[in-house]
């Protein structure tokens, strides 16, 4: 179920408010490498009217099961951020952008927000580009493919003895 706010009803008597909402993970359509369970992610919201448009401010506090890129472990990754953007008024298609019209975002249409689709760029955006199951997570065996973080294997130096290309002059010592 998608979640829409109309922005303008919502301050319509008062310039701030302040929202707590619960909203589905599946309906957040997140891509593959986040592990959707069926819980609700807790979204607090604060929502400004300004000159320009509405400042949205987004408190968020959840745990999404993802895959460490380095071992392929799936582990809960913890999200804890405040975010704000400025929603102005959609733009004259033909008027060009300034340098300050390029930190906006820009709204289709104020009665009318998709919060879900708000909430989901969010949680990517604050998404590190190598998601770590640990800071000092050692991976897979390109070798053998064991975890390891929880096994050890001899693989590198038995290919190293191998690819050697004096490994043949090491038959002549012995």
């Amino acid at each position: 179920m998608i979640i829409y706010l109309n922005l303008k009803e919502e301050l319509k008597r008062e310039p701030f408010k302040e929202l707590s909402l619960k909203i589905p993970m599946k309906d957040l359509d997140l891509p593959e490498n986040y592990y959707v369970e069926d819980k609700d992610v807790e979204v607090n919201l604060h929502l400004l009217k300004d000159k320009d448009g509405y400042v949205i401010t987004i408190s968020l506090n959840t745990t999404i099961n993802m895959s460490c890129d380095r071992c392929l472990t799936v582990f809960p990754k913890k999200f804890d951020f405040t975010e704000s953007v400025l929603l102005t008024k959609k733009l004259p298609k033909d008027q060009e952008l300034s340098e300050e019209d390029l930190y906006s975002e820009y709204l289709e249409d104020e009665e009318k927000f998709n919060l879900n689709e708000f909430v989901r760029e969010e949680i990517i955006v604050n998404t590190p580009m190598k998601v770590l199951c640990k800071e000092d997570c050692k991976g897979l065996c390109p070798y053998c493919g064991i975890n390891k973080n929880e096994e050890t294997c001899d693989c590198e130096v038995k290919m190293r003895r191998k690819e050697s290309p004096f490994s043949k002059l090491q038959k002549l010592l012995k």
